[in-house]
């Protein structure tokens, strides 16, 4: 592992984007935690390559999502990292991170709009959230969702963390 970026937890899994090797590496946390598997075969744009990775969610069912940065999409993968399918958009440029609900999987991206929402099958729905306005975004990697989908975006470049409604209204914003 040489740039771990991106995290994620099921169960007793833990899965982790390492950006400079192009690859999504797999542990399990029993009474050890041992390296299980790793995805990615260099740096690349086939299914069994990946891109300067950075996000990763995992759903619940183990199916791991992982925000394919270069390659403009995102890579999903069974929970032992085979390679399932890609969910691509022409709106997707440079995804950072990615996050699901129930019905819906959230994509902070490197433009603006900076977060879009798509059905799990890949059909955008909604565009929220501006980049480089000051009352919006101005430089964004990782977000989360809470309970009721208000999303929490960490913006290094205003120093602060921005929580907007699932609408895109700014509630609040934390910090400068």
């Amino acid at each position: 592992m040489r740039y771990p970026h991106g995290i994620a937890l099921h169960r007793d899994n833990i899965y982790v984007t390492d950006y400079w090797t192009h690859a999504v590496l797999h542990f399990k946390m029993k009474q050890q935690i041992r390296h299980v598997a790793t995805f990615g075969r260099g740096r690349g744009s086939s299914d069994k390559q990946l891109n300067y990775p950075l996000g990763l969610t995992v759903s619940t069912d183990g199916d791991v999502f992982v925000a394919d940065c270069d390659n403009h999409r995102i890579k999903i993968l069974d929970p032992s990292l085979r390679f399932k399918r890609h969910v691509t958009h022409q709106s997707m440029k440079k995804p950072r991170d990615v996050k699901l609900t129930r019905d819906e999987m959230y994509v902070l991206c490197d433009d603006s709009p900076c977060v879009r929402v798509f059905s799990h099958a890949g059909e955008m729905t909604r565009s929220l959230v501006t980049m480089g306005d000051e009352m919006q975004v101005s430089n964004a990697y990782f977000f989360c969702l809470d309970a009721q989908q208000n999303l929490l975006i960490s913006d290094y470049g205003a120093h602060n963390v921005k929580i907007f409604s699932k609408d895109g209204t700014c509630l609040h914003t934390v910090g400068q």
